[in-house]
């Protein structure tokens, strides 16, 4: 049987600010097998083991200044540790498409016992771009 954390997003966006790695904040647990979910935004596994992780972001449509061609640039990446010594890895990036943009990712690294997971997410575009969706989630079947 899986252990599993699971962060959702809920009804509410974030704004991202523009050119800043920026941590996502979740609205609601899912799933919180062994108390892995920490303050909404990040999964802390209490014992070492292999885990699969997951994101699943949506970002708004934006309007486009007339006259404006630049495109447009999203990146999403998991981040060990993220209030300390921080340690990226399963990075993901790709230029926004007309409307709403989507990023689905997972990634198995391994989950140090006591040493938090977040999302982070990073854009280029002029001003704060909303994350509308968003779901985080750690698995793991060493336990």
């Amino acid at each position: 049987m899986a252990t599993q954390a699971k962060l959702y997003r809920g009804e509410h966006a974030q704004l991202i600010p523009p050119n800043t790695w920026t941590l996502l904040t979740f609205e609601k647990l899912i799933r919180n097998d062994r108390s892995m979910a920490r303050d909404r935004c990040l999964i802390m596994p209490p014992f070492d083991g292999d885990f699969e992780w997951s994101r699943n972001l949506r970002w708004a449509a934006i309007t486009i200044p007339p006259g404006d061609t630049r495109p447009r640039q999203i990146m999403s990446r998991f981040v060990r540790d993220p209030h300390g010594v921080r340690d990226d890895t399963g990075a993901d990036d790709r230029l926004a498409t007309p409307g709403r943009s989507w990023q689905t990712v997972t990634w198995p690294f391994a989950g140090e016992a006591g040493q938090p997971v977040g999302v982070e997410v990073w854009h280029d575009h002029h001003e704060p771009w909303a994350v509308e969706h968003a779901q985080f989630v750690g698995t793991t079947w060493d336990y």
